[in-house]
């Protein structure tokens, strides 16, 4: 095997180009971006007026509340009044937190994601770590949500028969988990690991939007959830 021999001023050179390759060759990091569309209102039905007897109405509540998704919790059948419980893990079907827009781009490769935020979701994002902020981080973020919901049902007598009306309480929950990898200035594997994960939640009533702060780096900042009445129309419905 034979070998060049570069002389000093020629081997100089050499070295220059090289580093000049190095650094145009150098790992940039990505950009990421997000915004928030609020939810549109939405006008709830929560009562219903029958005509027809009181104990006709409640044994019907009794018998399709029993034989639906919902969880009777108490029968309070002196005063007429039935606690249940409601669970989803497709919350979107039934509240509105509004829609987030992000995303990602770095070199050719660009993202764009649109998700209800009481839906589920999976997304990139893109960051920088160190000094000068000079290695790129890109991170897989997932999100769970769950929906937990506590309604009131009371039926009572009305000039014109009965009046069934409907109350609920809901509590939206989102769980994170995700990823990240970090490269060094040259797009090579520096570190890699798990998000801590986080838990969001936010409380509301059917007829009263609430306001939550869900502010972070994997987060959209301030959510206004609401109700779509779809819950409190479906037990309205049960009643002929």
């Amino acid at each position: 095997m034979s070998f060049v021999r570069l002389n000093p001023k020629c081997a100089g050179v050499f070295l220059l180009l090289v580093g000049i390759g190095a650094l145009f060759g150098c790992a940039t990091p990505g950009r990421s971006s997000h915004t928030l569309e609020q939810a549109s209102g939405y006008t709830l039905k929560m009562e219903k007026i029958v005509n027809r007897p009181l104990n006709q109405v409640w044994d019907e509540l009794v018998k399709h509340l029993s034989k639906s998704s919902f969880v009777i919790n108490t029968l309070e059948k002196e005063s007429r009044i039935i606690q249940a419980s409601f669970y989803s893990d497709t919350p979107e079907k039934f509240v509105d937190c509004g829609k987030t827009r992000r995303t990602y781009a770095r070199g050719t490769e660009t993202q764009e994601y649109i998700y209800e935020i009481a839906g589920s979701s999976s997304y990139k994002t893109a960051s920088s770590a160190g000094e000068s902020g000079r290695f790129p981080v890109t991170s897989l973020v997932h999100r769970k949500t769950s929906l937990d919901g506590r309604m009131r049902i009371q039926a009572s007598p009305d000039k014109a028969g009965t009046i069934v009306t409907v109350s609920a309480r809901y509590v939206l929950t989102a769980s994170v988990t995700g990823s990240y990898v970090v490269e060094n200035a040259y797009g090579g594997q520096k570190e890699s690991g798990n998000i801590p994960p986080m838990t969001y939640t936010c409380g509301f009533n059917a007829d009263q939007p609430n306001t939550c702060n869900w502010a972070s780096g994997q987060q959209a900042g301030s959510v206004t959830c609401q109700s779509k009445g779809v819950l409190e129309a479906r037990i309205l419905s049960y009643i002929k």
